[in-house]
């Protein structure tokens, strides 16, 4: 666990002036559960776009990748605004707190869904993994967010869809140091710059050396943080810098036009043939993706009237939108005898409907029990603070 590092003391006008850019109610935000209405259907329709990749694999080429980069880039303008609170609010990132609160938020339905993976291959053997002698690494893939990087054992097809939470872990392992120490020395912008450049670098060497060399590797590149990590960094830019860009987008006219623009170049590139190994994805559709997801986020979190009636099914969709996407491609998998090609139209009606039941479980049981075990932490930790001021 990394200690928790101090902003300075000439770093505090700097601290405060970026964070009340993050600080505050959020318009269209609802008090009670201090949740976006607008985000959560961004949420669900990026979660949406993934299961129509998923069982629609030949259709919807681009539709998976599409939607998790809409998912980082949110990720990214979210985390950025829990980070700059907590600088605002104690002049440091409190490091034991943030963790701890991500750990509550993701690992109950993570363990409960490799739990039940590994019953499931241990008993009935559906994929395989039992006679291949793989569950064991696939757990510790899981649990240890290593799916996105190349491991010197075989994992499960079950865990496929993990790699972008390791990308997303991965990341926020490093970024909340780095976001204090730009904080403390006002240079914000230069952060932002350089990790941009930094991974897009990175990205255009895996990629080109892909191509050159190794053209069979597309499939470990496609998962490297490297490959898509900038679509996180365009998410934290759009929350440091949040106030200047949501003046861009307060006019009306430009509201529409954005959000116009923005839903046809996505839908254009749920379309596109072999994303996930296509150059011309990684370096036009990729970036595309980001820009027209970041004009989503700013028109989702600027908007100060509630959503419309029509999107309450996306809203929803939104909400359970973690476990969806962790249960989907397995169900289709054990639905379909370890296959996803081929997939007969039931088959994929089937497991998209049994994918939402189990999300709307997990959301009511497992995930519910880590909303309590944070704030039950938070009152412990709020305690311990107050007694040692």
């Amino acid at each position: 666990m990394l200690a928790e590092e101090t902003v300075g003391t000439a770093a505090k006008p700097t601290a405060a002036k970026a964070s009340r850019q993050a600080g505050g109610q959020e318009p269209g935000q609802n008090r009670q559960s201090q949740r976006l209405d607008g985000l959560d259907v961004l949420r669900g329709a990026a979660v949406g776009a993934v299961l129509l990749g998923h069982s629609w694999p030949g259709l919807f080429q681009g539709a998976g990748i599409v939607g998790v980069i809409v998912f980082f880039v949110l990720s990214g303008y979210l985390i950025t605004g829990v980070l700059l609170r907590d600088i605002e609010r104690h002049r440091k990132v409190r490091y034991g707190r943030f963790y701890a609160h991500r750990a509550f938020r993701l690992l109950p339905a993570l363990i409960s869904f490799l739990g039940i993976y590994a019953i499931v291959e241990l008993t009935a053997d559906v994929l395989g993994d039992r006679s291949k002698g793989i569950i064991g690494y696939t757990l510790l893939a899981g649990f240890g967010y290593l799916k996105d990087l190349p491991l010197p054992f075989d994992v499960s097809m079950a865990i496929g869809p993990l790699w972008t939470l390791a990308v997303e872990e991965q990341f926020y392992l490093v970024w909340p140091a780095l976001l204090v120490v730009a904080l403390r020395k006002n240079r914000q912008w230069r952060l932002i710059g350089w990790s941009a450049a930094v991974i897009f670098a990175l990205m255009t060497a895996s990629v080109l050396g892909m191509l050159i060399l190794a053209p069979h590797l597309h499939s470990l590149v496609y998962a490297l943080p490297t490959t898509w990590g900038l679509g996180l960094i365009v998410g934290s830019a759009l929350r440091l810098y949040r106030v200047r860009v949501f003046r861009w987008f307060s006019g009306p006219r430009l509201r529409k036009a954005g959000l116009f623009g923005s839903i046809v170049v996505l839908a254009s590139l749920v379309f596109f043939p072999k994303a996930n190994e296509s150059p011309a994805f990684f370096f036009v559709g990729g970036p595309l993706a980001m820009a027209a997801a970041a004009v989503l986020v700013v028109l989702a979190a600027s908007r100060s009237q509630a959503m419309p009636s029509w999107t309450r099914p996306l809203q929803l969709l939104g909400t359970v939108s973690y476990a969806a996407y962790l249960w989907n491609y397995v169900v289709i998998l054990w639905l379909n005898g370890g296959s996803t090609a081929d997939l007969p139209p039931l088959v994929s009606v089937a497991a998209i409907l049994l994918t939402l039941l189990v999300a709307v479980i997990s959301w009511h049981t497992v995930e519910k029990l880590g909303r309590i075990g944070r704030d039950r932490f938070d009152t412990v930790y709020q305690a311990k603070a107050g007694s040692r001021s």
